[in-house]
């Protein structure tokens, strides 16, 4: 089972927050595996270099003033938090938040108004079975071009230093890999960032900036929508690629998707 939670949330104090607050939120959802089973916790934490669940960065619901990438956030102000689990007990612990329960992000408390699991309600919220889900993107008349719409900064890791590159062979290696750490049935990453090259990008509105996660913690990392060609590809690989895209809306893409990065949307461009 995979799914996406949705949280809405109330400032109960005035506090200063970055934009990039991913850190915090991920601290933040550490807190409700602990307090849900510290063994699920623990073995997250300690054990999975990969880690099943993502989390988006605080989404102000209206216009918050802010200074110097930093909101002014005052009592009252609301807020959605989303929050996907790659793995059944994730999301049982992600769905056993009770309303009115207090989440900390760094000075900020926030309050847990509602809760949404339900794509009827939010498109971008539900749970789906893993056989459904796959059984769904088997049954998609053919496609001609994926669009990636990046809606937070996307990074990844070559040897020792960040590559800000919307490379198909990138973005498709890591969701594979994703796939198979949340024990999906396998996906050959080598095959599949050999078969990526076939891929092409025919399009593309982004730009990319490096991301200060601390006072010394700077990660290179672009955002943008981006347009791929997927013609060349067989119809049965076809089929994989667009798995592990639809994919991506739970797991995100690249590096640091449980603080916030790689958060995506995806559109299928049909002929």
């Amino acid at each position: 089972m995979i799914g996406a939670v949705v949280y809405e949330l109330r400032a109960e104090n005035s506090a200063r927050l970055p934009f990039i607050n991913g850190r915090f939120m991920h601290a933040a959802f550490f807190k409700i595996l602990n307090e849900n089973s510290p063994e699920l916790g623990s073995f997250v934490h300690n054990e999975l270099n990969i880690k099943p669940f993502t989390v988006s960065f605080l989404e102000p619901v209206e216009k918050i003033p802010s200074f110097d990438e930093r909101w002014s956030v005052r009592r009252g102000d609301k807020f959605f938090w989303r929050v996907t689990g790659l793995n059944e007990k994730i999301l049982r612990a992600a769905l056993n938040v009770n309303i009115g329960e207090k989440i900390q992000a760094g000075a900020l408390t926030l309050s847990v108004k509602n809760i949404i699991a339900d794509e009827n309600l939010r498109a971008d919220s539900g749970v789906v079975a893993v056989s459904d889900f796959i059984a769904h993107v088997k049954n998609f008349s053919p496609v001609k071009e994926i669009s990636f719409d990046f809606v937070s900064p996307v990074s990844f890791r070559i040897d020792d230093f960040d590559a800000p590159c919307p490379r198909a062979e990138l973005i498709f290696a890591s969701l594979a890999d994703k796939w198979t750490q949340a024990d999906l049935p396998a996906a050959d990453k080598k095959n599949i960032r050999e078969l990526a090259a076939q891929v092409r990008l025919t399009e593309w509105q982004g730009q990319s900036k490096k991301f200060y996660l601390a006072h010394n913690r700077g990660v290179s990392a672009f955002w943008g929508r981006f347009f791929y060609n997927i013609e060349a590809l067989s119809g049965d690989v076809q089929k994989v690629f667009l798995l592990l895209a639809k994919f991506a809306e739970f797991s995100s893409v690249g590096r640091l998707t449980g603080q916030g990065f790689g958060q995506t949307r995806v559109e299928l461009i049909r002929n």
